[in-house]
């Protein structure tokens, strides 16, 4: 009986992995958030997944911060950040491991973000895929605080 859990495990591991794109499970991920919003306004933004917290961050214009992470072997890996300048309160999420990782589609191992009041911008091989910002569903003085 354990002999064939083990060869079950063993044949599920090999699928996952031959089924995963070369090097995706050695291969760190980088994200880049870059301040691009008008008139020079200097933005704080809050960066986390449900694992890391990247801490809160003042950028003023063309300002960046990024960091890298390897994605889970499972699939779910998810970052988002908090932005706030002047009286703009918004939220995205500027990893999304599903919508992500393919190459085609996503930005695989290198998502460059552009903030703008008109809403987030990723930086793509052919131009940029902007975004209008995520209806707020929470009141800005709750948020605040976890800012």
């Amino acid at each position: 009986m354990m002999r064939h859990n083990s060869a079950i495990l063993a044949t599920v591991f090999l699928l996952a992995t031959y089924a995963m794109p070369a090097n995706s499970l050695f291969e760190k991920t980088r994200v880049m958030v870059q301040n691009d919003l008008q008139g020079g306004q200097e933005m704080k933004v809050h960066c986390k997944s449900k694992d890391d917290d990247i801490g809160v961050h003042f950028l003023k214009h063309h300002e960046r911060i990024s960091w890298k992470f390897r994605p889970s072997f499972w699939g779910n890996t998810l970052f988002f950040c908090y932005f706030n300048w002047g009286q703009g309160f918004k939220h995205t999420d500027v990893y999304h491991q599903y919508r992500d990782e393919d190459a085609f589609t996503g930005c695989h191992h290198f998502c460059h973000w552009l903030v703008r009041e008109t809403g987030p911008c990723l930086i793509m091989k052919n131009g940029l895929n902007c975004y209008r910002w995520p209806e707020d569903m929470l009141s800005p003085a709750f948020v605040g605080e976890r800012l």
